[in-house]
Order: C-alpha cells, then sequence, then structure tokens
C-alpha cells in the first residue's frame, strides 16, 4: 500500500503534514545555526546535509533534533513541542525519510521562502 504522496512522478515516503512538520523543524535549526563559523571550507548545505544523515540514526524525534542542534553549535532552538510530538508519532517513517531522502528535505527545508 501507498503510503506518501506524490510529487512530478516520485512517490515519496511522508504524507504531506510530515514532510511540512520535518521541513519546519529543518528549517529552524538551519536559521539558528552559525554558518559563518561552520561552513568554511564546504557549503553550508553539504554540511547540513550531512549533519542530518548522522543525526538520523537515532531512536526518536528529540534525540535526533538534540543530536543535530549538538553538531551545529546549538544549545536551543524555538521550536512548538507538539511538532517535535506529531513528528515522533511517526518516527519510524520520519527518520527513515531523512535518512534516504536527505538532499531532498534539506532542499525544501532551506528554500528561499516567499
Amino acid at each position: 500500500m501507498f503510503r506518501g504522496n506524490r510529487y512530478g512522478g516520485f512517490v515519496l515516503s511522508l504524507q504531506e503534514k510530515s514532510e511540512k512538520d520535518v521541513c519546519e523543524l529543518l528549517r529552524v535549526v538551519f536559521d539558528r545555526a552559525d554558518w559563518k563559523k561552520i561552513a568554511r571550507a564546504h557549503s553550508k548545505e553539504d554540511i547540513f546535509a550531512h549533519k542530518i544523515k548522522a543525526a538520523g540514526n537515532q531512536q526518536s524525534i528529540s534525540t535526533f533534533l538534540e543530536k543535530l542542534c549538538r553538531t551545529l553549535g546549538l544549545q536551543s532552538v524555538p521550536l512548538d513541542p507538539k511538532l517535535i510530538q506529531r513528528l515522533d508519532a511517526d518516527r519510524e517513517a520520519v527518520l527513515k525519510a531523512v535518512r534516504r531522502e536527505t538532499i531532498y528535505y534539506m532542499l525544501l527545508a532551506t528554500e528561499v521562502r516567499t
């Protein structure tokens, strides 16, 4: 049975609401990071994708967020705990999608907002 949504002929592994929540979480972390200190030899997008993939092996969304923030030198981020709870309700699918579709979610999270 098909679980995700379709985009341009591709089957994505998350429902639209979970996808938006993941992107919101990642966007807040990305915006909060001090990229002038972090990204010296590589692009900030490359570094962020690497950090997302590394954190994706955690057991819950809260530990994923904790590891992602820690590796970027962040002590806190202004996120609604309900967003983390919603994502954690489907943590297995969310973390699997973040590990397998890292670049896609990084791009969605860092795209220019209009």
